[in-house]
């Protein structure tokens, strides 16, 4: 793939502690596109750090507002959805740069992982998104999307009601408008920040796969548009 083709979209919301790290770990030829929820001083970090190459959104949005309005403001091919608490694999963009989606593809998903707490969990998550991605169940992480332009189109969309589970949702309508979501573990992303595990792993597994079950299956599907389920009250973004 061409990375010329691509385009690194990240939301952010009070991340001057994660942002300057997370800077240093994208190729700077690479354009970034950055929407900035937050008070605190991450796009000032931004200018200083990235001068170039670089679209800094100010904007009071949820996530999937957010990532939205990053696809509408960019022009390439391709979307690399990550987060501002992440750090891409040292060889994850020659990885890229080296493989050729065909055409029927329209969302890949990367793994997610860990370098120090919570392998374990991260290592199990990602194996289920290969076993999803399989059994053309997708399932998503928002820290590692790449994502069609024309796909997501044709998707219509992230959906504004969800702040919770958008990524996965959105692999399921790419996946019904047509076109192939793929699972690629080569394409590693590293979690630096573990705050919503800290409240507890099965806490965390529980509530997103109730929450993708009813979205799955439709009973109960309202609530989950409806609320978040008590996700934000504690460890948000700005915590």
């Amino acid at each position: 793939m061409d990375l010329k083709n691509v385009t690194i979209i990240v939301p952010v919301k009070n991340e001057e502690r994660n942002i300057v790290t997370f800077l240093q770990s994208i190729p700077r030829q690479i354009p970034l596109i950055v929407i900035d929820s937050g008070e605190d001083r991450t796009a000032t970090l931004i200018r200083i750090t990235r001068p170039h190459n670089t679209e800094i959104i100010t904007e009071k949005c949820n996530i999937p507002q957010a990532r939205q309005l990053g696809a509408e403001q960019a022009h390439s091919r391709w979307l690399l959805y990550t987060d501002a608490d992440i750090r891409f694999a040292e060889d994850y963009f020659e990885r890229l740069q080296n493989w050729l989606p065909d055409s029927a593809t329209g969302a890949v998903m990367g793994a997610k992982l860990s370098r120090d707490k919570y392998r374990w969990y991260y290592r199990l998550y990602s194996f289920s998104m290969g076993v999803g991605a399989l059994l053309r169940i997708p399932l998503g992480s928002g820290s590692n999307m790449l994502i069609r332009k024309q796909a997501l189109e044709d998707a219509g969309g992230f959906d504004p009601r969800l702040t919770v589970n958008e990524d996965t949702y959105i692999f399921w309508q790419i996946q019904k408008a047509g076109w192939r979501v793929r699972y690629k573990g080569s394409l590693k992303v590293y979690e630096t920040d573990h705050r919503r595990l800290r409240q507890g792993v099965f806490k965390k597994y529980r509530h997103s796969m109730g929450r993708l079950f009813r979205l799955y299956t439709g009973w109960g599907k309202s609530r989950v548009f409806e609320d978040d389920g008590g996700y934000w009250e504690k460890g948000g973004e700005d915590e």
